[in-house]
């Protein structure tokens, strides 16, 4: 009966700092400053992004994070999984690449990949009671639950916001590839 006893502690135990372990490693990892500050990978978007709405640049100070759009909200098993895939994809990149060969602006093609509509959604949980007089806006969003809640067919937020999240990126993208020559100034 100890024996028993003392198995159920340990299993208790084990799983206590498992979870809270797991806890405490996706709660750091899930801060801009680790996204921005472990590798350069990330330079061109932290700076557009900084520069977004999204990124703080509101009247209200209010900022996402990364990990607010660039991993699913809707499931924390979902989050985790995905979060490994990216951690270990961009450890990849770092050893194996450099990040002046990146292909940022041709990636941005591929957007529905990196940002799920699960991080669109939690914020913006009222796209169709806004009091809006744009009725376009508002026929677009209905078009959206309606296909995404059909599951056929279904669109992603970035489909229409194309540049959501970071701002004038495309431009940022191109100054580093083509530096201006000289002081115009």
């Amino acid at each position: 009966m100890k024996k028993t006893l003392l198995k159920i502690f340990c299993v208790l135990v084990i799983a206590f700092v498992f979870f809270f372990g797991t806890n405490a490693v996706v709660h750091t990892t899930s801060k801009n400053e680790f996204c921005s500050v472990c590798h350069e990978w990330m330079k061109p978007m932290v700076q557009a992004y900084a520069k977004d709405v999204h990124g703080g640049a509101n009247k209200f100070g209010v900022s996402a994070q990364c990990v607010d759009c660039h991993l699913p909200q809707d499931s924390y098993v979902k989050y985790v999984f995905q979060k490994a895939i990216n951690g270990a994809s961009e450890i990849s990149h770092m050893v194996f690449n450099d990040a002046k060969d990146a292909k940022w602006q041709e990636n941005r093609a591929n957007r529905e990949k990196f940002v799920y509509n699960s991080g669109c959604v939690k914020c913006h949980t009222n796209i169709l009671e806004l009091n809006s007089t744009n009725q376009n806006m508002l026929d677009m969003h209905k078009i959206y639950i309606e296909k995404n809640n059909l599951k056929k067919d279904s669109v992603s937020c970035v489909s229409c916001h194309k540049t959501v999240g970071h701002k004038n990126l495309g431009k940022v993208l191109f100054e580093i590839k083509n530096p201006p020559v000289g002081d115009w100034e």
